[in-house]
């Protein structure tokens, strides 16, 4: 998965074929979404650009004229040249996730079998609120995996060591950030610093960047007596911490399956 180790970015994500990406309620990652409508095009851009999430449009007819020339007389589905392109060993694309946009014919009541080599599959026309939560749940998934990735790194990819690790964490983190709070409130500022110490210790060894960047720039500020500064810089690193603190549920769940079945295996 091409995360961005800045777990504020959004994913990156082509779309093709006929999705309308203009809502309101899209506004806000427009920036970050392609959409691509001929089949050279997204060939070029699978080829080119790293993508965070791919939605592949099986029900879209590329005209002949946009369809390579080995294609144009073929009997195989020109899906099938792209998914080569998409899963090429050395392609920058061969770990991204790939959704597939599949026939509205299909009885949206019954169980869609999700097509051979794509991660999961929906029924077109995909209304604007319902991408919202499609992205949503990939970047939360994307999240959980990069940060699993960090601390397994860490650990010499120790699973039960990994698990101990988040539980610490998703267990400090919030009472850390609670009495940091609680001083800066009643001025002890000396005491909000040795705890953002702390709490800048554990996200640097645990490889949490975002965290510990900022819990590095409120201690400096108060290491400085820089009063001006310190609640935006606690604002901020409160708000990092949560960020990460919001992903305990799907990375503990993960990291559970992940031990128990390491512990069935022979």
């Amino acid at each position: 998965m091409s995360l961005k180790n800045n777990n504020s970015d959004q994913l990156r994500v082509l779309m093709t074929g006929a999705i309308d990406i203009n809502h309101a309620s899209l506004k806000h990652r427009r920036q970050n979404i392609i959409v691509a409508h001929k089949l050279n095009d997204i060939l070029m851009l699978i080829t080119t650009t790293q993508f965070d999430l791919i939605l592949l449009d099986l029900t879209a007819n590329f005209s002949v004229a946009s369809a390579p020339d080995r294609l144009r007389h073929s009997h195989h589905p020109w899906q099938s040249e792209l998914m080569a392109h998409i899963k090429d060993p050395l392609g920058i694309n061969n770990k991204t996730p790939i959704i597939a946009i599949v026939n509205p014919a299909q009885d949206a009541l019954k169980q869609i079998e999700c097509p051979i080599g794509f991660n999961d599959s929906l029924i077109s026309p995909i209304p604007a609120e319902r991408l919202n939560e499609i992205i949503d749940l990939w970047q939360t998934k994307a999240l959980v995996l990069i940060y699993i990735q960090i601390i397994l790194s860490k650990t010499k990819n120790n699973q039960r060591l990994t698990l101990t690790l988040f539980e610490k964490l998703f267990e400090e983190l919030p009472l850390q950030i609670a009495t940091i709070e609680d001083a800066l409130e009643n001025k002890q500022y000396d005491l909000a610093q040795t705890i953002t110490h702390k709490l800048n210790g554990s996200a640097s060894f645990c490889g949490l960047t975002a965290i510990q960047q900022q819990a590095d720039a409120l201690e400096s500020s108060l290491l400085k007596n820089d009063y001006a500064s310190i609640e935006q810089q606690f604002l901020m690193l409160h708000q990092h911490t949560l960020n990460f603190t919001r992903l305990q549920k799907p990375i503990l769940k993960s990291l559970s399956m992940e031990c128990q079945t390491h512990k069935k295996s022979p």
